[in-house]
């Protein structure tokens, strides 16, 4: 008589696995399980074997033991081309194992919960789970591995079809199976990293499943997809065609602009990951025409993102110049009545806690052939670490736009120098190999746009070298400005202040953004 195949079933998603089980059955396949798999393949009357009779050994240790056994591991792990395999197994009475079923602990789920303890966390790592997986994904010329409930209809087509299942199937099988333990480890891997201080001398462990398939890159010949293990996202997308690649790099950094621009209402305007202006008002409107009025014509197809809730007078504003993407906490829902019409539009919510997730998370970015990872460059300064480095103090509204200034800069890319007043920004000087470069663009852009500099003030994200830096501030009318210090030129760019009547602080801290 011959010998029924046998799977062993043991799964934490338990989606279509009854279905399944029955088919197997129907396919004269023995099946064997373990605690609360039994017990649902057993109320939903399928025939099953507990492991404990299998093995002849209890369940032991609340079950942290109870597959980790010579019966099981001989059965799954056998060499069936091997005839010294075969011949041992039957001498020891070892039956093998033709199919493994299984997927594991909710590690995932009760890591992120924040309710609890590091006691459950440890109990949900999933030992003999991965043991079984691997043995079976090792062995994959011989058997058939499913961590996956997606796969079950193909392997139920297969075997009805062909008998078996294809060794191209067993090996895609496998190939899914090593991958999802890798993931699980990691994720226990960087829950340990999370408590240990020194996570950054270790190894950089990053898996994370494909969120989403991108229709292509930065360009159309690149193909592309977003990589992200959170359900809930840092935005939620209601409105408009799927974001593009560039679409994902311009909303991170919108949003970690508008991260530094909390205490008031606040309107930035992006384009390619750098502001074209960012203001603040009494209402959104009010922000975003002071925001436009820095520069009139990059704006066109770009981002705005604000911190306030979208009203109908703040859309009608915003609809005045083509917009592709709209980010605001809320929004009102004549607002939405008005955004809505242009059909392509993307309108885009996110919230507080949400980007303080983003906030605390590193950033990382291939390079070479490795990668480079950092804690990102959102805190604000401390304002009680800068020093007036001049005989002048700041006036009140000076120190407003010095802190308005500081903050606008750090959004830049280097080298960046800005101008701005207690609420706006007045010209944005962004990504230059010289800083001097960065100077007159800001210069430029600021007449271009009828702005009035005299009587702002300069913001740079590294230090200025020598005094001719300062003259040009005076000439222009500057009153103070703000910049990391650290320079041999220090003394000399401070004499020079002190000579004008301008005031600088040193925040002895830089914000370069490469």
């Amino acid at each position: 008589m011959k010998k029924k195949r046998r799977a062993l079933i043991s799964v934490s998603d338990k989606s279509g696995i009854v279905e399944f089980a029955k088919a197997l059955t129907e396919l004269d396949y023995e099946i064997i399980s373990t605690g609360g798999t039994h017990k649902l393949l057993k109320e939903s009357g399928i025939d099953v074997i507990k492991v404990t009779d299998v093995t002849g050994f209890p369940e032991i240790m609340d079950g942290r033991v109870k597959t980790l056994n010579p019966f099981i591991h001989g059965g799954i792990l056998a060499n069936r081309s091997v005839e010294s395999h075969v011949k041992e197994a039957e001498e020891l009475e070892i039956t093998m194992i033709d199919m493994v079923v299984v997927n594991l602990y909710p590690f995932e789920q009760t890591v992120t919960n924040p309710d609890s303890s590091h006691e459950l966390i440890i109990e949900n790592i999933d030992i003999g789970g991965p043991t079984m997986l691997r043995s079976a994904a090792k062995n994959y010329n011989d058997v058939t591995v499913i961590t996956d409930p997606i796969d079950y209809d193909k392997v139920l087509e297969e075997l009805k079809e062909e008998g078996c299942t294809t060794l191209k199937t067993r090996e895609y099988l496998a190939f899914k199976t090593f991958r999802h333990t890798a993931d699980y480890d990691s994720l226990i891997s960087n829950y340990f990293s999370s408590r240990n201080e020194d996570s950054i001398k270790g190894y950089l462990q990053i898996s994370t499943p494909l969120n989403k398939e991108l229709r292509y890159g930065e360009n159309p010949h690149q193909s592309a997809g977003y990589y992200s293990r959170n359900k809930e996202q840092i935005v939620e997308v209601f409105h408009g065609k799927a974001l593009s690649y560039n679409n994902f790099i311009d909303i991170d950094a919108a949003l970690k602009l508008i991260s530094r621009f909390n205490d008031k209402c606040c309107v930035a305007i992006l384009k390619h990951t750098n502001p074209c202006g960012i203001a603040t008002g009494e209402t959104i409107e009010e922000a975003h025409a002071k925001a436009l009025a820095t520069d009139t014509l990059s704006p066109f197809g770009g981002i705005v993102i604000t911190n306030r809730e979208m009203t109908l007078a703040g859309a009608e504003a915003i609809n005045k110049v083509f917009t592709e993407i709209i980010i605001a906490p809320s929004y009102s829902e004549e607002a939405l009545d008005k955004l809505r019409r242009k059909k392509n539009r993307r309108l885009l919510t996110y919230s507080q806690e949400n980007l303080k997730r983003l906030l605390n998370s590193k950033y990382t970015v291939s390079c070479l052939d490795g990668y480079l990872s950092q804690d990102l460059d959102y805190a604000k300064d401390s304002k009680e670490n800068w020093i007036i480095a001049t005989d002048r103090k700041p006036t009140e509204e000076e120190m407003e736009a010095l802190e308005f200034g500081w903050n606008t800069v750090a959004t830049l890319k280097s080298n960046a120098v800005c101008f701005t007043k207690n609420d706006r920004t007045i010209g944005l000087g962004i990504g230059q190999t010289s800083r001097i470069d960065s100077t007159e663009i800001a210069i430029s852009k600021a007449k271009k746009f009828g702005l009035e500099i005299k009587g702002s003030v300069c913001a740079s994200d590294g230090f200025f070298p020598f005094r001719d830096s300062i003259d040009a501030m005076h000439e222009l009318g500057i009153t103070a400005i703000i910049q990391p210090g650290g320079s041999k030129g220090d003394p000399e760019c401070i004499e020079a202040c002190n000579e004008y009547g301008i005031t600088m602080i040193m925040t002895g801290m830089r914000h370069f953004r490469h």
